[in-house]
């Protein structure tokens, strides 16, 4: 009976000892530290939209270590523009330094501005800076670009600066309005330097270049009337000859030098060009009333509600003819007769 009390309890400290070693070895599993994660490279996430700032790099116990791989910030990206003030503010500096460049690229980067407000801003602030603020009247501009269109209307003001008004007429304006630019820069080349004026021809386009010389010579007799006759007259062609005195004569006519108005239906000397027939006679004066005209010998012609066209045409006539007027002087009394004046007409020279 002793020796089968002696292996029950041999049995029962066997079995507590299995017990208490499987409960040891799961606490010690349970204790023990997670198995190290082999390091995986991983993207570098990408910067936000705004810019970062890079940071000065620091002395670090990690400084004889391999260099660790860095992404380069992004450029410094501008604010959104809400304000529409600021961002034609910012659309003007950025075409004035362009000026400073190439004056093509310039001329295509506005070119393709859609919005014409956007483009408008920066075409002005190139001719601004191209001609140092040297600008025309608003009105002015305003009549020129109401009447030539946006692009060649701001060309016109570069006139005075003919390589970049060909240019710019290349390449900012086609058809009518390019002719025009074209027509201005060479009538403000004619008093410095008249055999370049009229190369410029060689821009028009085959079909314009008789209205060009035509505009040419016309500008040129309001500003030098002799010179342009004397150049009219080197024209070998007849018909080219004859065309160039015509031009001239739009702006220089033949005639007697009386500038007229009209009151109570009746034409008024408003004024006499010095150097001319009108003024030479001695037989005119401002404020006088011309009742009638005749041709030569003919009859008179009652001038009374005549439209004031009408009346400039018929004073108007052939250099070395002759036209008479009936005049009532500024001082005469209302019902006294009117006086004949006579006066050989001739070609109206301007100098400038």
């Amino acid at each position: 009976m002793k020796a089968k009390l002696t292996i029950f309890l041999l049995l029962v400290a066997v079995f507590a000892a299995g017990v208490a070693l499987l409960v040891q070895l799961e606490r010690s599993t349970n204790s023990s530290p997670p198995a190290p994660q082999p390091i995986q490279e991983s993207a570098v996430p990408s910067p936000p939209e705004q810019a970062r700032t890079a940071e000065p790099e620091q002395s670090s116990p990690m400084a004889g270590r391999a260099p660790v791989a860095h992404i380069e910030p992004a450029l410094e990206s501008p604010p959104a523009v809400t304000n529409r003030v600021e961002a034609l503010a910012r659309l003007r500096d950025q075409f004035r330094t362009l000026a400073s460049g190439d004056p093509k690229v310039a001329m295509v980067a506005a070119k393709g501005l859609t919005n014409e407000v956007e483009r408008e801003t920066a075409l002005l602030a190139l001719v601004t800076e191209w001609t140092h603020g040297d600008l025309s009247l608003p009105r002015a501009r305003a009549t020129a670009i109401s009447t030539f269109g946006l692009e060649a209307g701001l060309g016109m003001e570069l006139v005075n600066n003919p390589e970049l008004a060909v240019q710019w007429a290349n390449e900012m304006t086609q058809g009518p309005a390019r002719l025009a630019l074209l027509e201005q820069t060479g009538a403000a080349l004619l008093d410095s330097n008249p055999a370049a004026a009229f190369e410029l021809v060689q821009q028009a386009a085959p079909g314009e270049q008789r209205q060009f010389l035509n505009s040419l010579y016309a500008s040129w007799a309001s500003t030098d009337t002799d010179a342009a006759l004397r150049a009219a007259d080197q024209i070998k062609d007849p018909a080219e000859r004859d065309a160039a005195l015509q031009a001239i004569r739009t702006t220089a006519p033949v005639g007697i030098g009386a500038e007229l108005r009209t009151q109570d239906g009746y034409p008024i000397i408003n004024g006499l060009i010095a150097g001319t027939p009108a003024e030479a006679s001695g037989q005119l004066h401002k404020g006088d009333r011309i009742v009638g005209l005749a041709q030569g010998d003919n009859a008179f012609v009652d001038t009374h509600n005549v439209s004031l066209g009408d009346v400039v045409q018929m004073i108007r006539g052939a250099p070395g003819t002759l036209v008479q007027l009936q005049v009532q002087p500024v001082d005469a009394a209302q019902d006294s007769p009117p006086q004949t004046v006579t006066i050989w007409r001739d070609q109206l020279k301007f100098k400038r």
